[in-house]
């Protein structure tokens, strides 16, 4: 009787989530993922169910590690104006320093399929909500300490941050100008006054 095969599946996550980044659902092969993870057919269906199911693994493995969980651990406790100002700083490096112009797997996400599978649309809502809940959060607090203007709008201004993040990573798609994005940054910031 065959054994089967033993692998890291965290290991098989991450090299998905590559290769997923680099090229985006529709141009990855089931082959590419075959070659990528070291796993042959049987297994990755056994074990994902399909290309999407290895996606949406794909996609909560990189949400984990990504810039708005920082935000999202500090939205209750952290100084809000520090972690806000961190947040954008943290897009600005990632984009200038992108030698794939890769840019953010969920805003690429949201591009190439929310408007056409529903599952992966609420996948990468939710991830977006909880960014936006958290910078609401930040904002309040800030806003009672004085260090974000009061007569903001909490949750509009919540919602012009992450639009303005998603922005800052099509931008950088397109060039890797440091001062470009700094300054994008930098105003989508001075919203805070």
């Amino acid at each position: 009787m065959a054994r089967p095969r033993e692998f890291d599946r965290d290991q098989v996550v991450d090299r998905a989530v590559d290769v997923f980044w680099r090229q985006g659902f529709e141009a990855t092969s089931i082959q590419d993922l075959v070659e990528a993870t070291g796993l042959n057919r049987g297994s990755l269906y056994n074990t994902f169910g399909d290309k999407a199911g290895l996606f949406e693994a794909a996609l909560e493995r990189y949400m984990a590690g990504a810039p708005p969980q920082h935000v999202v651990a500090a939205a209750d406790s952290g100084p809000p104006r520090q972690v806000i100002g961190e947040f954008f700083a943290r897009l600005v490096e990632l984009g200038a320093s992108d030698t794939e112009r890769r840019g953010c797997l969920m805003t690429n996400t949201a591009a190439e399929l929310a408007a056409r599978d529903e599952r992966v649309a609420a996948q990468v809502a939710e991830a977006m909500q909880g960014l936006e809940e958290a910078l609401v959060r930040l904002i309040e607090r800030g806003q009672e300490t004085g260090e974000i203007a009061p007569w903001r709008d909490p949750r509009a201004l919540a919602r012009f941050l992450v639009a303005a993040a998603q922005g800052l990573h099509i931008s950088a798609k397109l060039h890797r100008d440091r001062a470009a994005l700094e300054a994008i940054a930098g105003i989508a910031l001075s919203n805070l006054d």
